[in-house]
Parts: C-alpha cells; structure tokens; sequence
C-alpha cells in the first residue's frame, strides 16, 4: 500500500458520526462508515450471500445485513453472527484535508 494508491472518496462531512455512506471506486461498491470518530471501509457484500450490506444498518462498530441478520466486525471483517462464517473484506482509511481516502487496490485482512 503506497500513498498513491488512496483515493479521495467522501468529504468528512458527508459521513456522519454513527451512519455510512455508499461509494462506488472503479466499478467495484464499498461503504465508508464513521464510527467513534474513526472511519472505515469494507466491501459492501455480504459474505454468506451475493447481497449489498447498504441494504443492512450500523450496530455500534458493526455492520449487519438485513438478509439473514449478520454482522460483522468494521474494524476486521470477521463475522460476529450467523449463518455468516466468513469475512468481508476492509480497506485501508485515512483522514486528509477534510476528505476520506481509501485503498482499494487490497484488501487489510
């Protein structure tokens, strides 16, 4: 992961403490959530089935799918409940100029 891999997805302001935003990087749609003054980025995709977590809501620093009900860890990507048993993928983050930056070139975990 290099600086030049970042790219600007969302102004601070657009993602609200305790809520996400969908954004949309070369064709592929991650979610950008803001947590305790922390932001993330997963994949949104929920990894027991083909479906988007943007669909789903924020339980505290957990994201959970309102297919089947499971949440998973936006720090790590592990699944927290079933029938989910695989992670989703997270993404490197950092806060520059007012604006979220994120790698998407690879996965963290």
């Amino acid at each position: 992961m290099t600086d030049a891999s970042f790219v600007a997805v969302a102004a601070t302001d657009a993602v609200p403490e305790g809520k996400f935003l969908k954004v949309t990087v070369d064709e592929r749609p991650f979610i950008i959530a803001q947590v305790n003054g922390s932001f993330y980025a997963v994949e949104d995709n929920c990894s027991h089935e083909d479906y988007p977590l943007s669909f789903g809501c924020l339980d505290g620093d957990r994201i959970k799918c309102s297919l089947h009900g499971s949440r998973f860890s936006l720090l790590t990507g592990a699944p927290l409940d079933e029938p989910a048993d695989a992670p989703i993928r997270t993404y490197a983050v950092k806060v520059a100029d007012g604006q979220v930056w994120m790698d998407p070139t690879g996965p963290t975990n």
